[in-house]
């Protein structure tokens, strides 16, 4: 880190702001390890003056007397201004990630969407009337849930913003999103932009932290719902935590994925897909078919995929290759205990295995694609999530 690095301070209130305590972190580049950004670290009393400005926004008349058309024509605005910044925001992402650019390319166009999508929403989310008869009148109103807590995870940290803050906009509602320390960048400029766009002061706060930032913003008594993505255990926490204040959660949580391939499958279009389920984003996907089922007489379509996963290039997300690195040394090492975990159980590679040797990637977080056999499906690593390619 050099002394002029930028600190890139948390978004309360319309304002960038340094965090209570002066905390911060160093983001690094997974690619090669080295520091790209420096953020604030908010904690609990972040949280807490993140949460109290949205309350303000959620019943100001500048935010709650908006017309519903009118915040679809701010969703809008952020939808146009993404696709404008587009390269910028991908290239950020490549880096903060690790992911290959033309993917994160595709993460800019789909958080595009999202806001494009709700948009047009939300001037459509009306009630009903149920005919009861002469003399009787009766109906629902639709009226926005309040502030929404939304902790996301560091793999898809554009879409993710997206996918959680622009429904809660759309319906009225506001919202303190906590980004992962390991991808905090993007989830910033999403609220910047959102800012620039007209979106009132307090309607979308970002507060990068740990997971006692994320604890929280959990179980703040202050918040009306909550959201996460992420693994099961923490997934269990945080709805532990909503639930004592009783508030309502919505949990995605992580999975073993199966893929299922038939004897007489198209092998060479199977290739393609099971590939691209399986090692894009390095793996590190919730939806990754990483647990492969084949019938038998389909041993052909195994060694088509050995030889796809052996031709792959690894290398920086910025150099767009096949795979880029994973997010962390520790989300390597993870992976790496997995496979050696894997050798154990009785499994043998035939394809990738460990990490790539080239000396240009040693200093980077990467694992090459691979194609496990041997094992049985009481094996850990054939029900167990590993979250790499």
């Amino acid at each position: 880190m050099t002394n002029d690095m930028r600190l890139n301070e948390l978004l309360i209130d319309g304002k960038q702001v340094p965090a209570a305590d002066g905390r911060s972190f160093i983001v690094l580049d997974p690619s090669d390890g080295t520091a790209i950004a420096q953020v604030a670290l908010g904690g609990k009393a972040d949280v807490d003056q993140a949460v109290a400005a949205a309350r303000t926004a959620f019943t100001s008349p500048e935010w709650a007397g908006m017309r519903a058309a009118d915040r679809g024509r701010i969703l809008y605005r952020i939808a146009e201004t993404i696709r404008y910044q587009g390269e910028r925001l991908a290239r950020l992402e490549s880096q903060d990630v690790g992911k290959p650019l033309r993917q994160a390319q595709n993460d800019v166009e789909a958080a595009a969407r999202y806001f494009e999508f709700y948009a047009g929403v939300a001037d459509k989310l009306g009630g009903s009337t149920v005919p009861l008869g002469p003399g009787l009148l009766d109906y629902t109103v639709r009226e926005p849930i309040g502030v929404s807590g939304q902790i996301i995870p560091f793999n898809y940290p554009l879409q993710n913003t997206a996918r959680g803050s622009a429904p809660a906009l759309a319906a009225g509602c506001t919202v303190v999103l906590k980004p992962s320390p390991e991808a905090p960048l993007t989830p910033l400029e999403i609220g910047r932009i959102a800012l620039e766009c007209g979106l009132p002061p307090g309607v979308l706060n970002v507060v990068p932290g740990d997971g006692e930032t994320g604890a929280a913003l959990a179980g703040h008594p202050d918040i009306d719902q909550v959201t996460f993505t992420g693994s099961v255990a923490t997934g269990i926490k945080v709805a532990q935590a909503a639930a004592a204040n009783v508030v309502p959660s919505v949990t995605e949580l992580g999975g073993k994925s199966p893929v299922v391939v038939f004897a007489d499958a198209d092998f060479d279009a199977a290739v393609g897909a099971v590939a691209a389920s399986a090692f894009g984003n390095a793996g590190q996907t919730c939806s990754a078919g990483t647990r492969l089922l084949l019938q038998r007489g389909a041993e052909e379509f195994l060694d088509k995929l050995v030889a796809h996963a052996d031709s792959l290039s690894v290398g920086p997300g910025l150099s767009d290759p096949d795979v880029g690195p994973l997010v962390a040394a520790r989300q390597r090492d993870r992976v790496l205990g997995y496979l050696e975990l894997a050798r154990e159980e009785g499994a043998v590679a035939r394809a990738g295995g460990g990490a790539p040797t080239e000396p240009e990637l040693a200093d980077g977080y990467y694992v090459r694609p691979t194609v496990l056999t041997g094992l049985d499906n009481q094996a850990r690593c054939a029900r167990e999530e590993i979250f790499g390619p």
